[in-house]
């Protein structure tokens, strides 16, 4: 994957940076999960250490090859195990004082960038003042505020939002999903095409859908509470993604109901239209038993209640 497939104007400024001598020495990706910052951070640091003449990532000469494989000697990427200790930052300076083996500069990628200790981040903060030679940082981060002032200061910072529906759409539809598949994700992530990879190729996550739908086939009254809730009561460690679920669902049966908007989950719209309780009960519901559970309530009860609430209990 390179600059061209991926959708925003942000590629497009990191591109004609990385193709120019504009680049600078610490960039800070920073924005909600799931809008491709690691994604672009990797295309960047390809960018970076090919070493083709016309279009750069080639994908295609040696460095580029060693750099997919994980093998390329001057790229360094620290990921958080809990966090990001001072002894992995120290560890990552050392190497820097080492002359690149085949590209101009290092190229180092920090995700989590957030996670590291205060310590580690003041022990960084030299290095990304006068960093040796040409070498560059990426540092991505879903929390800027749990970076330090002085580290962001040194830092181009480089925001990433949510895409449009109809630009996510497009940038699935680049990566081989079909027009209608593209479409049902792009809408069911929001615009984040990193989640909404993420859920087609989640089985689970569609499995959990129709057992949660089944289960909503079963509550027509409030003596079906009991058998509405016994599928999903054991389910205990996914009640959040469930939740997700019932929201979603609850926010499309208003649209249908209200007669207005565009449902989000076309491919159960049908179903849906099936329903005989409110969007508006359910989604009330929903935000009680969020509340229930946070108070450490049982799932079972919080499910419940959720379902007495849907038929009017």
């Amino acid at each position: 994957m390179g600059f061209s497939e991926i959708v925003g104007s942000v590629s497009h400024h990191l591109r004609e940076e990385m193709l120019s001598s504009r680049v600078v020495h610490a960039y800070l990706l920073t924005g909600p999960a799931g809008t491709g910052k690691r994604t672009l951070a990797d295309i960047c640091a390809r960018a970076l250490c090919c070493q083709s003449q016309g279009e750069r990532p080639c994908d295609a000469c040696p460095s580029c090859r060693q750099f997919l494989s994980g093998n390329h000697p001057d790229f360094i990427r620290v990921k958080p195990e809990k966090s990001i200790g001072v002894d992995a930052v120290r560890e990552v300076i050392a190497r820097l004082s080492v002359k690149p083996y085949e590209a101009d500069r290092h190229v180092v990628v920090i995700e989590q960038a957030d996670k590291m200790t205060a310590q580690a981040q003041n022990a960084l903060l030299k290095t990304l003042e006068t960093p040796p030679g040409q070498d560059v940082f990426f540092l991505i981060s879903t929390q800027i505020t749990a970076l330090l002032p002085t580290i962001i200061s040194r830092c181009r910072v480089v925001r990433f939002h949510y895409l449009e529906t109809r630009e996510a759409e497009a940038a699935l539809k680049a990566r081989g999903l079909t027009e209608e598949r593209a479409r049902l994700l792009a809408r069911l992530s929001q615009g984040s095409v990193g989640r909404a990879l993420e859920l087609d190729a989640s089985e689970g996550w569609w499995q959990l859908r129709d057992r949660t739908l089944a289960a909503l086939t079963a509550l027509h009254e409030k003596q079906d509470v009991g058998v509405a809730a016994f599928p999903l009561a054991e389910k205990r460690e996914q009640a959040n993604d469930i939740l997700d679920i019932l929201e979603l669902c609850a926010r499309d049966l208003m649209v249908i109901q209200d007669g207005g908007g565009d449902v989000i989950q076309t491919d159960i719209e049908e179903k849906l239209r099936q329903q005989r309780f409110t969007g508006s009960a359910m989604l009330s519901g929903v935000m009680e038993a969020r509340r229930m559970l946070s108070s450490n309530v049982a799932w079972q009860s919080a499910l419940e209640m959720l379902y007495y609430k849907m038929v009017g209990g």
